[in-house]
């Protein structure tokens, strides 16, 4: 992979936070054993969930992460507005042992349901594979940062301008390969955040990743503003 030329202003930031930086754990959801759906809540309002018409979540907060077991095969979920009965709905086939993800989203000032584009599902033995989503509608622009098993100084922008992922696609949406070993991602808010630099930005979060291993960090709004960050499989 060839690694993307950090921009000066931030590295100008930077300086030698690699040295003086500390590492957090990652924000994740535990899946249950089983199969189901998982829900993310990147809409403006807590939302309902409904599998099939019947009710599984109520009320899930803004920014936040819930699950559903369910049985394997072909499914509806729904949502709503908490406290409306309008839903919009998307179609899912659910494989045994499979979590497939389905994110509240804001589309047009309107509530949408969106089924995360799981592309590169495969990665090639030796390699880890990492895309990162913006789904904090009330974030603006951001900019997210990262080291990577193959590279140690922060590699800036991951994508350039990045605003909110209202859909999820293969084309606006594309994982980054590395090798087998630790990935370090951060992101600020632009312009307000930018003089935080690498070191100072809480949303933040590094994790392993052995080979054939992919995952999706997930950019949130944060309960009383900001943002933070989550990781999925």
């Amino acid at each position: 992979m060839s690694p993307r030329v950090p921009s000066l202003a931030l590295l100008g930031v930077v300086g030698l936070a690699l040295l003086l930086g500390c590492k957090e754990s990652p924000t994740s959801q535990a899946i249950p054993a089983g199969q189901g759906v998982r829900i993310i809540n990147a809409y403006t309002q807590p939302v309902d969930v409904l599998v099939d018409g019947a009710l599984a979540v109520s009320s899930l907060p803004s920014g936040q992460l819930d699950s559903v077991l369910q049985g394997a095969g072909a499914h509806t979920v729904a949502l709503r507005a908490s406290g409306t009965s309008a839903s919009v709905s998307v179609p899912l086939s659910i494989g045994a042992g499979a979590f497939p993800t389905v994110a509240a989203v804001r589309t047009g000032g309107a509530l949408a349901a969106s089924a995360l584009d799981d592309t590169n599902a495969v990665v090639p033995s030796g390699a880890t594979k990492v895309r990162v989503l913006h789904l904090a509608p009330n974030a603006g622009e951001i900019e997210v940062a990262r080291t990577q098993p193959d590279w140690a100084t922060p590699l800036i922008g991951w994508k350039i301008p990045f605003y909110y992922d209202s859909i999820v696609t293969s084309m606006g949406s594309p994982y980054y390969q590395s090798t087998v070993g630790a990935w370090d991602v951060r992101a600020w808010r632009k312009p307000s955040e930018n003089a935080l630099g690498w070191d100072g930005t809480t949303a933040r979060l590094t994790f392993d990743l052995a080979s054939g291993e992919k995952r999706t960090v997930l950019v949130l709004d944060k309960p009383g503003g900001g943002i933070r960050l989550s990781v999925i499989d």
